[in-house]
């Protein structure tokens, strides 16, 4: 109840001065949307089949007020959450713009999408992920960061320059920061604070974008240490750090006919990855760096009302893994996915899915979606999550492995 309340707090300290002195103005333009909807999910391969995994009820609200050259954006989100029978509340995002005529200016928390890859993450590293409820699991989410955004335009060129002082770290779920004694967060100063610049151009034969970014990974690293007491070992105190990162990118878009050709790439220099438990509780430190390249290369195809994009990726890194929390220096998976709308486009009908080619893990959504009306919308589907050869990275998931159930009516 506490976060419900700060929520509507903040919204309305953002909206007051809005209603107060601009609605007068007749330049003033206010916008109200959002969407209230409801999304159960119910387990069909574990143990404890027939069980609900998910169960989100919530309204999310968007504000935007616009006057002459500047602007401001508010969306939050409250709801509650069956399966764990708590209510939640979440500021998304809340700036301020201004634009001119070559130049302008974001200000405030905002989320924010760096490259072309559909549902893989390769540059996309400014805003962390969150994990935090079983709903982030199965839908991608993303944390806003608190920072301001300079940018410059001229004719097909764009740049792009991110200042943010104060570190965002990836939501994690409460039974796995429960286990942790310590987190050892970045200090809140000038010298901890995260850069990033986009610098796009968009051509007749394709787009193009350069990335950089200097910050900090924001998932953590763990150390352990024995706990000694009266001279034996009676545990092992589990600690949490994050350390520095760097990150030079790129990506592409090529229309070739009626299919785009999408490409990206990310190299990280010196990059911290995670040490075994065994190497730490000998004495070693709990990271080691490696040079590490992400690359993705898509294709997408969108004849009349059919959609196909396919996508493959890989992640390699330099150096050898003998010491590390990581068994393969080279990893791979590939994507696809098809639509097909019917019916004068009232009823779409969906079926992606990720598959890693070195377990052969992978997960599969399958899904479609009704439109009632403009505004109100039905929607049944799938999640399957499978092992492969190893548990992989999907396998690890199986037991979410479920049916599901969303309603949602958009204003």
């Amino acid at each position: 109840m506490k976060k419900v309340l700060s929520l509507i707090f903040h919204l309305s300290v953002f909206i007051f001065p809005f209603s107060v002195f601009t609605f007068p103005l007749a330049a003033q333009e206010v916008k109200f949307s959002g969407e209230a909807g409801t999304f159960w999910a119910g387990a069909i391969r574990s143990e404890n089949r027939g069980d609900f995994v998910l169960g989100d009820t919530y309204l999310n609200g968007k504000l935007e007020a616009f006057y002459e050259n500047s602007s401001a954006y508010a969306e939050g989100r409250i709801g509650f959450d069956e399966t764990e029978n708590k209510a939640y509340a979440e500021l998304k995002e809340i700036h301020l713009d201004y634009t001119a005529d070559f130049w302008g200016f974001r200000i405030g928390r905002q989320k924010v999408a760096w490259g072309k890859a559909d549902g893989i993450d390769i540059v996309n590293v400014i805003c962390p992920s969150d994990y935090s409820s079983v709903r982030a699991m199965i839908e991608s989410e993303y944390s806003a960061i608190d920072s301001a955004r300079l940018s410059f335009n001229k004719d097909n060129l764009s740049l792009d320059a991110y200042f943010i002082p104060f570190f965002t770290k990836t939501a994690l779920p409460e039974a796995k920061t429960s286990q942790l004694s310590s987190i050892n967060m970045p200090e809140i100063s000038i010298k901890s604070a995260e850069y990033g610049l986009k610098l796009s151009g968009y051509f007749s034969k394709c787009d193009i974008s350069l990335y950089g970014f200097y910050g900090w990974c924001d998932t953590p690293f763990l150390d352990y240490v024995p706990k000694i007491e009266n001279g034996a070992q009676t545990g092992i105190e589990v600690n949490a750090d994050y350390k520095r990162m760097a990150m030079l990118g790129a990506d592409g878009a090529i229309p070739i006919g009626e299919t785009v050709l999408r490409l990206e790439g990310a190299f990280f220099p010196k990059r911290h990855f995670q040490k075994s438990a065994e190497k730490i509780l000998s004495g070693e430190k709990n990271t080691e760096e490696h040079n590490n390249l992400l690359a993705l290369a898509g294709l997408d195809w969108m004849p009349e009302t059919w959609t196909f994009t396919a996508q493959y990726f890989c992640d390699c890194l330099f150096g050898e893994t003998e010491n590390l929390d990581r068994d393969r220096k080279f990893t791979h998976g590939a994507t696809l996915s098809i639509s097909k709308s019917l019916f004068s486009e009232t009823l779409k009908l969906s079926a992606s899915g990720v598959l890693m080619l070195n377990d052969l893990d992978s997960a599969i959504e399958l899904s479609g979606e009704y439109s009632l009306s403009d505004s109100v919308f039905l929607e049944l589907g799938g999640y399957i999550f499978n092992e492969g050869k190893e548990k992989g990275t999907y396998g690890e998931y199986k037991d979410y492995t479920s049916l599901y159930l969303k309603a949602r009516y958009v204003f």
